[in-house]
């Protein structure tokens, strides 16, 4: 077995892949959008019993941010890959809890009255597994870092708000979370596959992008209308080259 080591290329990072069963959502950009990875892997098939790792240690990123591609390279040092084995997935192991912060502005077409929906430190209801979280509306786009929690994977256990569309999201992105779990992991596929060779020199490219993932609709708590936010899917794009 002959291994060669590989690169990291990491360009602008995001996790989370929501969308709500509601149709009248605003959406935004979000300021911060903090992640926690757990580990990272390469898999040979889209099952991932197989897997060659790359990093396995608490790595936090706000992936909002400009340097959070130089962040996540700094985090995935480089391991060794096996020549004549050929990697086909990546998987990543993250932290069900998020810190998101950012403004929606309303359109008023959802229920809400006024000009925004703000995160909060505390909001009305913590997001959880079977909620997102509610805040009251705000005349003012002043905001503050907020916590976000990945729902439950099924209809039956994850509320409401989030209906059958959560189950066929998490199906679509490669998604697994054990109900109300600490952490979840995701599975995609690289662009094409990929098998180095002794004279290969590998790295890998991780592109996501945040446009827009900051979402909001309009909940009706005992008969006043409030902001339910909540994240939702990025762009996602693996490659694995020379």
């Amino acid at each position: 077995m002959k291994l060669i080591s590989l690169a990291i290329y990491v360009s602008f990072v995001n996790f989370l892949f929501i969308n709500p069963i509601f149709a009248a959502e605003v959406l935004a950009t979000p300021t911060k959008y903090e992640v926690t990875m757990k580990k990272v892997e390469l898999c040979t098939s889209s099952a991932c019993t197989t897997t060659t790792l790359l990093a396995e240690k608490d790595g936090t990123f706000d992936i909002a941010s400009a340097s959070a591609g130089a962040d996540v390279g700094d985090w995935i040092t480089g391991y060794a890959l096996e020549v004549g084995t050929t990697y086909t997935h990546i998987k990543a192991t993250i932290s069900s809890t998020f810190t998101i912060r950012g403004y929606i502005t309303d359109d008023n077409s959802n229920g809400l009255s006024e000009d925004y929906c703000v995160t909060a430190a505390s909001p009305l209801t913590a997001s959880s597994g079977t909620s997102p979280a509610v805040v009251a509306e705000s005349s003012a786009t002043t905001n503050a870092d907020m916590s976000y929690e990945v729902p439950n994977y099924l209809d039956a256990d994850n509320g409401s708000f989030y209906g059958t569309t959560t189950k066929t999201t998490f199906d679509a992105n490669g998604l697994t979370k054990v109900n109300d779990a600490a952490t979840f992991t995701w599975i995609a596929a690289l662009s094409s596959s990929y098998t180095p060779s002794a004279s290969s020199a590998p790295k890998i490219t991780i592109s996501f992008d945040v446009t827009n993932q900051l979402g909001a609709a309009g909940v009706n708590v005992s008969g006043n209308w409030q902001c339910a936010i909540y994240v939702k899917p990025p762009t996602v794009g693996v490659s694995l080259t020379d």
